[in-house]
């Protein structure tokens, strides 16, 4: 696995982030107990809170509970219900103790086998935030775990019992249960916990390590962790999902290796950004591209040389393949959507990151990110929040880099072109092409010499504009933003056909081939892909050709496309792959050898939209990847490289 260095040494932070002041009913504190029974899917809840003012009341409580009572001063009042909606009259002066007492089926997402309650299983005056003190009960052979410090545990013969507090003001806590084996460890004061299904008890330590090691970097690179704990819980779906001090994922996601070098580290800086430091969503989503940026894109830098520009590469093949009707502002991504919204809330938010800390420094960055954490935890912070952080460690103005990466929609397009060397001097053009005004660009030009290479870096921010380079020793190729580290549409020349590029592309259409029930999968695949019914079209220019391999590989060849790729057209019993026809089009070719191969294929393949090809075997996975640009070729329009010798 992955091991973040540096680690050992670390002294801890002291936790001095300060909750903010709310009026006195905006926050309610909850003194609940719950009892659970999973194989019935039934909870038993009583909840005890404090109202300071009297009048007309109203509560919102899933309909699935049954109210038995409420007892105001211990008095019962009685209660008029509409669907969600409890209301009820407090009398007099408060404050005023209210106790409900209510039951009802967690169904269908409270099973023996684990499960969880949305929020609205604890009833909550509407519009209001939450504190709480929840005791729970299960049988002896499950376990139960709400978000907030853990105060008590026991476990007896009969049961189950464990008391969790929440102090800080939040949204109403998720309550999941499970036959969970616990495994924990602790680092300083930061309860580490995993609450794992039995065959995956034997992986918890080395999920507790990882978590610990995590952690441990992210307080150095943000700040004091902002929870008393985390915990890693199983689930039976094949989920992921973050939670305040949590992360719910599906078992089986949980046994796959990989998941502790990418989900996990991702699931953890959440607790930072989207939980501890809630996102103002008017303004744009930025927590899921700079968590993606601070875990993804850091883990891919650790684990090889090179990673992180894979990783860079891997952004912007997947924005090459938007259609510009599909792009958007930073400022108008909310959440994952669909592929498009991704592809520019996460990847290309993450890049903007990438291109504040190029521009400013490492060291600058990070002290950055610190203030706008000290700054904002317990807040609502959108972009204009990140802007100040940058702005006051920076002493820069960073108005313009904002307005054009965060409000403005798309990239430009660059090229290079009368690129010539004459012994130690260089010549050439850059080309920009976008909508819109110019955008101001600062881009790396790397020139390789007979005496190794040198860096400079030009600015462009007109649409063309000639430059004259001296190098110390003769030039023999020049290469534009050789690192990748400039947000940008990539040329065809520069990237290789992906499934994105057909999965986005809205005239997108299938056609289809071999038995009904395979015509069925194929349309059911389609849909999956494209994340809406497939239009179906017997044209010679139809974009995902589906079946069995036979009928697909005859249509192939029938109509003048490119046949199976060599490296992939005998291996496995399903393959999928993309290439570009003579007339520039990206087509997705999807062929099996029976219907069970072929859904084997479809559970996986919408996974790697930003690969080349995939193949499987038996319903796993043998091979994938991307395939690779020819750089060797003579220079095209678009491509950023050129050599001279």
């Amino acid at each position: 696995m992955m091991r973040l260095g540096g680690l050992l040494t670390f002294a801890f932070a002291v936790l001095t982030f300060v909750a903010p002041t709310f009026a006195a009913q905006d926050v309610i504190h909850h003194t609940a107990t719950v009892k659970i029974d999973p194989q019935r899917a039934h909870l038993e809840i009583e909840d005890t809170i404090s109202l300071l003012e009297g009048g007309d009341v109203t509560f919102t409580l899933s309909p699935a509970f049954h109210v038995d009572d409420i007892i105001v001063n211990g008095q019962s009042v009685p209660v008029h219900r509409d669907d969600d909606e409890l209301s009820f009259s407090l009398t007099g002066s408060g404050p005023f103790e209210v106790r409900l007492n209510y039951q009802g089926r967690g169904a269908p997402l409270l099973a023996p086998e684990g499960g969880f309650v949305e929020a609205t299983w604890l009833a909550q005056p509407t519009g209001a935030l939450a504190t709480w003190t929840i005791e729970g009960q299960t049988p002896p052979n499950q376990k139960f775990i709400v978000p907030g410090r853990l105060l008590s545990e026991t476990h007896t013969a009969e049961a189950y019992t464990a008391q969790f507090e929440n102090l800080v003001p939040s949204t109403l806590p998720v309550l999941i249960t499970g036959p969970f084996e616990i495994a924990q460890k602790m680092l300083g004061d930061i309860r580490l916990r995993t609450y794992f299904h039995a065959e995956l008890a034997s992986l918890a330590d080395g999920y507790l390590e990882d978590t610990a090691r995590y952690i441990t970097h992210y307080v150095e690179k943000i700040g004091p962790y902002p929870y008393p704990g985390f915990s890693i819980v199983s689930g039976p779906a094949p989920v992921g999902w973050g939670l305040p001090g949590m992360t719910y994922m599906g078992r089986r996601v949980l046994a796959l290796p990989f998941i502790r070098d990418t989900s996990l580290p991702h699931e953890i800086l959440h607790n930072w950004w989207g939980n501890a430091v809630e996102v103002d969503y008017a303004t744009g989503n930025w927590a899921e591209g700079l968590t993606t940026y601070q875990a993804d894109h850091a883990i891919a830098e650790l684990r090889k040389p090179g990673g992180g520009q894979e990783k860079r590469l891997e952004w912007l093949r997947n924005y090459a393949a938007l259609p510009p009707e599909r792009d958007h502002p930073l400022s108008a991504f909310r959440s994952k959507t669909h592929d498009a919204s991704q592809v520019v809330g996460y990847g290309k938010t993450a890049f903007v990151f990438h291109m504040l800390k190029i521009q400013l420094g490492a060291d600058t960055f990070d002290k950055a990110i610190r203030r706008f954490a000290h700054d904002n935890v317990w807040k609502t912070a959108g972009w204009p929040d990140i802007q100040a952080a940058f702005e006051a460690e920076s002493g820069q103005d960073l108005a313009a880099f904002f307005k054009t990466w965060v409000s403005r929609p798309g990239a430009p397009a660059v090229t290079l072109t009368n690129a010539t060397a004459d012994g130690n001097t260089v010549h050439f053009t850059l080309n920009q092409t976008q909508d819109g005004p110019s955008f101001a660009l600062t881009l790396p030009i790397n020139l390789e010499t007979q005496r190794g290479p040198e860096r400079h870096d030009v600015t462009l921010n007109t649409p063309t504009q000639s430059y004259t380079l001296a190098a110390h020793a003769p030039v023999k190729a020049l290469r534009v933003d050789p690192e990748s580290d400039v947000f940008r549409r990539l040329s065809p020349s520069e990237t290789p056909p992906i499934v994105r590029d057909v999965t986005l592309n809205p005239a997108t259409d299938l056609m289809a081939f071999g038995s009904p029930e395979m015509r069925d999968a194929a349309y059911a695949l389609g849909r999956q892909l494209l994340q809406s019914p497939a239009h179906m079209s017997p044209s010679a220019t139809t974009s995902i050709i589906v079946g069995a391999q036979p009928a697909v590989r005859q249509y192939l060849a029938s109509n003048g496309l490119p046949p199976a790729p060599d490296p992939i057209k005998d291996r496995g019993d399903a393959r999928a792959w993309t290439a570009r026809t003579a007339d520039g089009r990206t087509i997705l070719v999807i062929e099996a050898e029976d219907v069970a191969s072929l859904n084997g294929l479809a559970r996986v393949l919408p996974h790697y939209k930003r690969r080349s090809y995939v193949v499987m075997e038996n319903a796993q996975t043998i091979d994938k990847g991307t395939w690779s640009v020819d750089t060797s070729a003579p220079p095209t329009p678009g491509r950023l490289t050129v050599r001279f010798d």
